[in-house]
């Protein structure tokens, strides 16, 4: 297991996820905040010369960790669709309680389904991530089991997140359990489920939002100095949420507060701090999950997703039977709103997706040029979304990858 994690801190892999400090043995991997802002694994020093994991975990490990392996065939029907995915329905809603919606990034539905799954006893907890007690800036992995850890959880955090520690909490309980993670994380989560029985009882429904890439800690730092507040001013940083799509509001000791638009803070800076993994990443969409949320936005005049603030709305879109069961559930209950939505209409509100899906070939082929390694993905029909995207712009993906990956940042397992 030492060499698949060398291997994928070598060739700037990791997205941070968290899962390989949870299936090591004991405390030999930690995730911790690395010099270039990243969630990354971190070696115990006592276990310099010790193996991490036992073969059997350690191969489980190889087909499980995203920087490694994505393979979506034993999720996909012959309706699977090349951009989008499977999908069973496709809608347009919201959460039915103001407060949540209110608090949520979109329309808060995700943070409905988690309050819903406590209420009606589906689960025991959920596992996502909150903003740390100790600094509002970092996340950290909590388990929710009340409506007010869900708010106080809800709201996109646009910075390293590492959902897939809490996985060695799920291993030593008897619990059940609803994940909410970034489309990386709940790859993760259901590979190793294919390997690992208590993990696979133990989390019954798997969640997700479409993701457009994981920003270093430095991009918050550089939106700081934007707002012109020193860090260690900051008692509470939101990236989004409180409104749709919210502002971005870091509250200060002295009680003030100072704000950004979210088309300024991820539009501007956020968005230029990506790791590497994400700009190769053929899975924004959360192929992986039961649900997966989206921003529904409304298009401007030219028909461009409008960043205008209005009351929350999330793309939904539902991919297994669980999933839908789940939903019509938390439908009839009256816990959300939604209306069927054309799955053909998807790229005018999520743009980036579609692009970042029809160039994922065009940039692993520049990769593979400049004889990097790449992770091994299956099934995802890249292929037909080059074909789709057309030459010119596949060509603009592949020769923007080589001139941006020329020189890459080597590392290796650190210890703690």
């Amino acid at each position: 297991m030492k060499a698949l994690l060398n291997r994928v801190l070598n060739n700037d892999l990791c997205s941070g996820c968290g899962m390989c400090s949870s299936v090591a043995d004991d405390d030999a991997i930690k995730i911790r905040l690395n010099a270039d802002g990243y969630h990354r694994p971190v070696l115990n020093g006592q276990y310099r010369d010790k193996p991490l994991a036992s073969e059997q975990t350690s191969a489980a490990f190889a087909k499980s960790c995203p920087a490694l392996n994505l393979d979506i065939r034993p999720y996909k029907s012959a309706n699977y669709h090349p951009i989008w995915g499977e999908i069973l329905d496709t809608l347009k809603g919201y959460a039915a309680d103001d407060e949540i919606r209110q608090a949520g990034s979109s329309g808060g539905v995700i943070s409905a389904l988690a309050q819903y799954c406590l209420e009606h006893r589906l689960v025991d907890g959920v596992i996502q991530i909150q903003a740390s007690q100790t600094d509002p800036l970092e996340n950290v992995a909590t388990i929710s089991r009340s409506r007010q850890n869900i708010i106080a959880s809800s709201g996109s955090r646009y910075a390293p997140a590492s959902p897939g520690e809490a996985l060695k909490w799920v291993a030593m309980s008897t619990e059940k359990y609803l994940f909410i993670g970034k489309p990386c994380d709940v790859a993760a989560v259901r590979q190793m489920q294919q390997h690992d029985v208590r993990l696979k009882e133990n989390i019954p429904y798997i969640v997700s939002f479409m993701c457009a890439g994981t920003p270093s800690l430095h991009g918050t730092e550089q939106v700081l100095d934007k707002l012109e507040v020193e860090r260690s001013d900051v008692t509470a940083f939101r990236y989004r949420g409180d409104g749709w799509p919210g502002l971005t509001k870091a509250t200060l000791r002295n009680g003030e507060a100072r704000t950004m638009t979210y088309n300024d803070s991820w539009g501007k800076v956020l968005n230029r701090h990506l790791q590497t993994r994400c700009k190769i990443c053929p899975d924004g969409i959360g192929e992986f999950a039961d649900i997966v949320c989206a921003d529904g936005w409304e298009g401007d005049e030219k028909g461009y997703p409008s960043f205008e603030e209005r009351e929350g709305n999330s793309l939904i879109l539902v991919r297994t039977e669980k999933g839908r069961a789940l939903f019509r559930n938390a439908q009839a209950a009256g816990v959300v709103k939604a209306e069927a939505f054309d799955t053909a209409s998807i790229f005018a509100i999520q743009p980036f997706q579609y692009y970042r899906r029809t160039t994922i070939l065009p940039r692993l082929l520049a990769m593979k040029l400049l004889l990097l390694k790449t992770p091994t993905y299956k099934g995802f029909e890249l292929g037909k979304g080059m074909r789709e995207i057309g030459l010119y712009q596949s060509f603009k993906a592949f020769t923007g990858l080589l001139v941006r990956r020329k020189k890459i940042k080597k590392r290796t397992l650190e210890t703690a």
